[in-house]
């Protein structure tokens, strides 16, 4: 596994995405490796309003630094950063039909597969958000470190 797929918390090539799969299958029924992934895109999706919502408290933390004359470039930044975050999070949030109607009627998706590969897509998206809201919050504190200078 190489740094960036650990630092995202997904495998990014097609032959380590097949092993994890794979592995995760291991010994498992169709019915329950897909009710395994299942439950990881509801845990994806649980976790991404949590975050969501604490990303809205940051976005008051950054109005309030604005109206009180913080840095303007870094609080700027990082509600920037704090809004990619959180248009990536309710990405999450959608509903998780889509990938299956994609199917081809000669071509069904397998429900395992297909949950597996909706729990790999949101599970890079919440990390991804999580490093983009960790980032803002880095520049607020900044921001708040060079008033105190």
């Amino acid at each position: 596994m190489n740094l960036l797929s650990r630092i995202l918390g997904v495998p990014l090539s097609a032959e380590e995405h097949d092993a994890v799969y794979a592995a995760m299958c291991a010994n498992r029924s169709k019915e329950a490796a897909t009710e395994l992934f299942r439950d990881g895109a509801q845990h994806n999706t649980a976790k991404s309003g949590a975050l969501l919502g604490a990303q809205g408290i940051f976005v008051v933390v950054d109005i309030f630094a604005l109206d009180h004359g913080w840095p303007k470039a870094l609080v700027l930044a990082a509600m920037l950063l704090m809004l990619a975050g959180s248009l990536l999070a309710m990405t999450n949030l959608r509903g998780t039909i889509n990938p299956f109607r994609r199917a081809v009627a000669d071509k069904p998706i397998d429900p395992a597969r297909g949950s597996y590969d909706l729990v790999m897509r949101r599970s890079l998206r919440f990390n991804v958000a999580l490093y983009l809201t960790f980032l803002s919050v880095v520049l607020l504190a900044v921001a708040a470190l060079s008033l105190a200078v």
